[in-house]
């Protein structure tokens, strides 16, 4: 089970706070929630991008119209996961669920104000597909999150759940067959927000994400999530490797069919994890200084991201990659 905390302050610097405490205490996903957004605009996605690009910012805009153009604003500014209301027209739903993952990014999709199941049914006649279904309950609502869920029976989801509304470290214990669990002010109203986010992990059974990087690291990262195609250049074959596996870690948390490849021999044992996709959506390649520059474009033409990894300068990774990073 994930943990997502929703950052649902009107502060940027505060939410910078929590978000680096709940980082701290291993939080998976960190959520720039809807009164953050509309507070700070986009500006805020970017922030929390810039800060943590080793694990998923989710972009909490609640979209009910213009589908494809909010989906662009999020998932441009490095957006892991975009959100569009369940309530919204089944067109809206379409264009935004299509063009975020064109973009390598996620689609939850947030049945708030409206019954699970008629979501589900109004999702069966679109054809672009979520990663998430969030069954969430609204803060001035009188039912919580759980509630909702074990009402709306979603045994079948044929997407990944996520939960919310309401939720405490009691509450997320009982709950079973649940991909995701989204809490906010149980952890930006304690006093000790780092405190609270430990319980919510303790509660669902979660493994802290603890992986932190250093500067470098960091550039690589965001240059993965902002980019099209980057290089690195290997210096600390353990820091790459904590690298590349954050990529793929965080790419596989966001999308429900991640496709994910390798090419190339990794003699460093760069990656160690099983890696068996054709790289649609993200392709490594290894040894990258072994291939010619005409071969590295046909081979990296139909993936949404690219990442080079070679041992050396070589000028054919810096013709391919956008930029290139020493870890």
């Amino acid at each position: 089970m994930l943990t997502q905390v929703a950052l649902d302050v009107t502060s940027l610097s505060r939410a910078v706070e929590i978000a680096e405490e709940c980082a701290e205490a291993g939080v998976h996903l960190l959520e720039a929630g809807t009164p953050l957004i509309k507070s700070c605009g986009v500006r805020a996605v970017e922030v929390l991008v810039e800060r943590f690009p080793e694990r998923p910012v989710v972009a909490d805009t609640k979209t009910m119209d213009t589908g494809a153009l909010e989906a662009e604003l999020v998932a441009s500014r490095g957006a892991g996961v975009g959100c569009v209301l369940g309530a919204a027209p089944e067109e809206t739903i379409e264009s935004f669920v299509s063009r975020v993952h064109e973009m390598g990014a996620g689609a939850m999709v947030d049945t708030i104000g409206v019954p699970p199941d008629t979501v589900l049914e109004k999702l069966e006649r679109v054809s672009a597909s979520p990663d998430y279904l969030l069954v969430h309950a609204a803060v001035d609502e009188s039912t919580t999150g759980e509630r909702l869920l074990e009402e709306a029976g979603l045994e079948d989801c044929p997407y990944r759940t996520a939960v919310a509304g309401g939720l405490t470290p009691e509450k997320v214990e009982g709950l079973d067959g649940v991909d995701a669990v989204v809490v906010g002010g149980y952890i930006t109203s304690s006093s000790d927000p780092g405190r609270a986010a430990e319980e919510i992990l303790e509660s669902a059974g979660a493994e802290p994400y603890d992986f932190r990087p250093d500067e470098r690291q960091r550039e690589a990262l965001l240059g993965i999530r902002r980019k099209e195609r980057v290089g690195i250049v290997v210096r600390d074959p353990d820091r790459v490797s904590e690298v590349l596996r954050a990529a793929v870690r965080s790419l596989r948390w966001v999308r429900r069919e991640a496709d994910v490849g390798i090419v190339g021999d990794d003699e460093l044992g760069l990656l160690p994890e099983v890696v068996e996709g054709d790289g649609r959506d993200l392709l490594i390649v290894m040894n990258a200084e072994e291939f010619e520059g005409e071969e590295l474009e046909r081979l990296t033409r139909d993936s949404r991201r690219v990442v080079l990894v070679s041992e050396e300068h070589v000028l054919k990774v810096y013709g391919v990659a956008e930029e290139v990073y020493e870890v």
